[in-house]
């Protein structure tokens, strides 16, 4: 019997291994985002200090990311090593009228690839 218990308890680690592993490459933590960057009024590249980047779609109110200096990310009853998560607000303060949009997906984002050929002289 004990070593069932041993053996399922060895299977659940695994499992839960696993799974966080899978996350973790979808998570980007509140205290470890070095940058970001704006596609549209909809779109946010955040980017790691390991510059890893991920694509944040948005809903709601916030508009002319290119003026903002910083963005604040609330996140209620997080820390600062939990992960930016669906349903997060993004806050833009500008002037002290603010945008505020709702984190609708977080996905891992590779930047399309830049040609650097010179096709002729």
């Amino acid at each position: 019997m004990r070593k069932l218990f041993m053996a399922l308890a060895g299977i659940a680690v695994l499992t839960a291994t696993s799974a966080s592993a899978s996350a973790g490459n979808s998570c980007i933590r509140h205290d470890d985002i070095y940058n970001w960057n704006n596609l549209d009024d909809r779109t946010l590249i955040l980017e790691n200090y390991r510059h890893q980047k991920f694509m944040v779609k948005l809903i709601g109110t916030c508009q002319d990311f290119t003026y903002h200096q910083r963005l604040i990310i609330k996140s209620p009853g997080a820390l600062r090593i939990s992960c930016v998560e669906k349903g997060d607000i993004v806050i833009t303060p500008n002037n002290g009228i603010s945008g505020r949009c709702a984190i609708t997906s977080i996905t891992p984002y590779t930047a399309p690839v830049k040609s650097d050929k010179h096709t002729g002289y």
